[in-house]
């Protein structure tokens, strides 16, 4: 019989000698119990036991929320505005006579939960549970990769949408763009839809954040950009080139053809039994075989699932072999500062047959004129 995710976690929890995970509210939440509630100042973490029964412990605000979940076997013990919550908790975990020597906590978990929890549980060894959810997190199941796989089809609709502007977006701000992105996205039921939109010059930032660049015409726009899907998250990006001058195309069009051949590459590493930075050596050597290299200043790829960013990476050093079930991005770029810069990125998932791409936007498409 296949064994749920939370028979596997307390196995992996065995393994690795962790007596318990602590589970503020967090994707790793979201993973584990299919809800979150809002994060903020109060101490409310999921308690997941190797051995015994699991337990929320939330704060009064959130009890009644908590127990609305009807989670099987688990408790909702609840503390009040005034207590001390770290205290009750430890009271909680020798009342129900759970060991806590090792404790697995997610890179997520506020310094102003953990530092008062190391203060109390002086004893106790915090590690961060990468080796027991992060782990799982890595492979998807059908479910997963159906999910993922809707997102990216929406947003790549989304972004067609806007795109039959065609030139009509010159003169226009990069937040006009991002917010007709957007509402696109939200239109195909697309949630937490964002977008980096950026114009000229400023897409030699990679993460440029900014809304007020106008958008021109002898100039290239960079647009990165998703959100999610019945919780699963899409991400992928598209550098286009508004019609103008000739000469000024003509390098923009040559430095395209590197990245795109880079992508492929990339893409073409993506194999089962290799590892991951299989994907980001194969992208990087084109770009530094034509001079580019310098310019190229982050990995290739990252994981993405709940999270947008999550394990494993497409960097040098990630020795993850490649299996069915990873889900990542492909994404290499080449920043010129003050001239330009192109970013093309595809989301993958590995079946059992191969790498599938997930966003099906032409990648060709590059030059706007209409």
């Amino acid at each position: 019989m296949k064994k749920s995710v939370n028979e596997r976690v307390k196995e992996a929890m065995k393994e690795q000698g962790v007596d318990l995970l602590l589970i503020t509210p967090s994707s790793d939440m979201v993973y584990l119990l299919g809800k979150c509630m809002m994060s903020d100042e109060r101490l409310n973490v999921y308690v997941v036991p190797a051995e015994g029964r699991d337990f929320l412990f939330v704060n009064d605000v959130y009890g009644q929320e908590a127990a609305g979940w009807s989670i099987p076997e688990t408790e909702v013990v609840t503390w009040k505005d005034g207590e001390n919550a770290v205290s009750l908790l430890l009271e909680q975990l020798e009342k129900k006579r759970l060991p806590y020597g090792k404790i697995g906590i997610g890179a997520s978990m506020p310094a102003g939960f953990l530092v008062p929890l190391q203060e109390a549980f002086a004893r106790t060894r915090f590690v961060l549970h990468r080796e027991i959810l992060g782990r799982m997190r890595r492979y998807k199941n059908e479910q997963e990769q159906s999910l993922m796989e809707e997102a990216c089809s929406r947003c790549t609709e989304a972004l067609k949408a806007v795109m039959k502007a065609g030139s009509g977006w010159i003169g226009k701000t990069e937040g006009a763009f991002a917010d007709a992105l957007c509402r696109e996205m939200e239109q195909r039921g697309i949630s937490e839809a964002g977008a980096l939109v950026c114009a000229g010059a400023h897409a030699a930032v990679p993460h440029y954040t900014g809304k007020d660049g106008i958008i021109s015409a002898d100039a290239c726009l960079l647009v990165d950009f998703g959100g999610k899907y019945r919780g699963y998250c899409s991400d992928m990006s598209r550098t286009f080139y508004f019609c103008g001058e000739n000469d000024k195309r003509r390098e923009f069009e040559a430095v395209y053809g590197i990245v795109l051949a880079a992508l492929e590459a990339g893409q073409g590493a993506a194999v089962l039994g290799g590892r991951m930075e299989d994907v980001d050596n194969a992208a990087r050597r084109v770009i530094a075989e034509a001079g580019y290299g310098e310019y190229f200043t982050h990995r290739t790829g990252h994981g993405i699932g709940i999270d947008t960013h999550e394990e494993p990476c497409a960097a040098s050093g990630d020795k993850s072999v490649i299996e069915p079930g990873l889900a990542f991005s492909v994404e290499p770029g080449i920043y010129l500062p003050g001239k330009f810069g192109i970013r093309i990125e595809d989301q993958i998932f590995m079946t059992a047959d191969g790498a599938k791409v997930l966003h099906d936007y032409p990648r060709n498409e590059w030059l706007v004129c209409w």
